[in-house]
């Protein structure tokens, strides 16, 4: 979550603070990165999509449309079947690309508008479980968004809810998207100065991936680009608990681990050594125990003796010193 106390906008020559007791946003002060900003042509309106009242006549819109094919390989068929209302939307976006943050699998998707994956990355978000109610309660907020502009944050400095301003530059690493949500204005997608967050639930509330793939994303986005937050299972039972209804859509990218493997990824290596273990006990009894050979010398009763292994002395890597995570 990110408040500013300073006035100074990104294209000044000083540095914007942020600060999470402020009135004014950081976002509210800096200037979108207009020029780097991808712009669409005008369309065409298609007044079918203002009749997509139902799956059948979504799903008879994409058919009959000129891209049925793209859509088919694409993933808006599988969220129709999900939710509606997300697919609807979907369809009736302008833009080129949309972005899905999911928690369930820890990665920042985009997709074209046909909803065929181009860009996949790892990412950090909220340490704290459930979607977000309320100004500082360092949450995710869920939901379906849009993009309200890219911004230039390397010179940003992050002060946290006690009031410190830590003096390190570069926090929120070179670019931030910012979500245009109903609750905050303060939460964005953004680069990271702690390269080894993403894949964690560790920040206050933003969505960081590396600094490297922030600036290859924000060729993809203007303002208006629809992003969608979906719920992790666990995010859910609390918004349940809560009494909160947030959708979660399931988009086949399975749940995340910290070996970098996905549920679905587990699933079949189990089935594969579930199967090695069939295959190997459907064996003959002859070829699964030979007969052993005797040497002249050996005993046909002597135990057998097996040489002590030998301790190979772990290596140790050096430490490495990570930047504490600010935001």
């Amino acid at each position: 979550m990110l408040m500013m106390s300073c006035g100074k906008s990104a294209s000044d020559s000083g540095s914007i603070t942020v600060d999470a007791d402020s009135v004014i946003t950081a976002m509210d002060t800096a200037h979108a990165l207009v020029d780097t900003i991808t712009t669409n042509p005008p369309q065409v309106e298609d007044n079918r999509l203002d009749s997509l009242a139902s799956a059948e006549t979504a799903i008879n819109y994409m058919k009959e449309s000129d891209h049925w094919d793209a859509y088919q390989a694409g993933i808006i068929p599988s969220i129709l079947e999900q939710n509606l209302d997300y697919a609807r939307r979907l369809l009736r976006n302008r833009k080129d690309y949309f972005i899905i943050v999911d928690k369930q699998s820890m990665n920042v998707i985009l997709y074209d508008k046909y909803g065929r994956e181009k860009k996949c990355y790892l990412m950090a978000c909220s340490r704290y479980f459930g979607t977000k109610h309320k100004r500082r309660d360092n949450r995710t907020p869920e939901g379906f968004f849009s993009a309200e502009g890219v911004y230039n944050s390397t010179d940003w400095l992050y002060t946290n809810d006690d009031g410190y301003t830590s003096p390190a530059r570069g926090q929120f690493g070179p670019r931030f998207i910012r979500l245009k949500t109903p609750v905050t204005s303060q939460v964005g997608i953004h680069g990271t100065s702690a390269r080894h967050s993403p894949g964690k639930r560790c920040s206050h509330g933003c969505i960081r991936i590396q600094n490297e793939q922030i600036l290859e994303l924000v060729k993809f986005v203007s303002p208006g680009t629809p992003i969608i937050v979906n719920p992790s299972d666990r995010d859910r039972k609390v918004n349940e608990d809560e009494g909160y209804s947030i959708p979660q859509i399931d988009i086949g990218k399975g749940n995340y681990s910290a070996d970098g493997s996905t549920k679905s990824d587990k699933t079949n290596k189990d089935k594969d050594t579930r199967q090695n273990a069939d295959s190997t006990a459907s064996k003959p009894d002859a070829e699964k125990v030979k007969p052993k050979l005797l040497t002249p010398s050996e005993p046909a009763d002597s135990p057998a003796v097996s040489e002590p292994e030998k301790a190979t002395p772990e290596k140790q890597e050096p430490a490495k010193n990570e930047p504490a995570t600010t935001e």
